[in-house]
């Protein structure tokens, strides 16, 4: 679970985050194309998702599946629960919200290389 894809979901999730920022700086609340480059990121995260349980079925490796799994289920849902949450919003505080998302998202990805690596990672 580590390798390019995994660097190019990373900077994907800064990117929105940083992005985000500047729309926060500016003071424009969320806009169509940024929403868009969320829906961009959960596509990559539903790849990241597929290939993560696909090398997990077919790994010999030791290490915490179901909480891998969970950690890849959490990584898809954050980006829709904060779409839906932010579906209505006119304000910066939508912004904020897909800021936060966008900076998790690449969090989440550092934490899952680390349960893939197991006990002795």
């Amino acid at each position: 679970m580590t390798g390019p894809f995994a660097d190019l979901l990373i900077a994907a999730g800064v990117l929105v985050g940083l992005w985000s920022l500047v729309q926060l700086i500016v003071n424009r609340p969320l806009g169509r194309a940024l929403r868009l480059g969320v829906w961009c990121l959960e596509a990559l995260i539903a790849v990241f998702l597929i290939g993560g349980i696909a090398q997990m079925m077919t790994t010999d490796q030791e290490f915490a599946k179901l909480e891998f799994v969970g950690y890849l289920l959490g990584m898809l849902a954050i980006p829709l629960a904060a779409l839906w949450w932010t579906r209505t919003d006119g304000t910066r505080a939508g912004t904020a919200i897909i800021m936060v998302i966008g900076l998790v998202t690449s969090i989440l990805v550092l934490r899952v290389q680390q349960v893939w690596a197991g006990p002795h990672g």
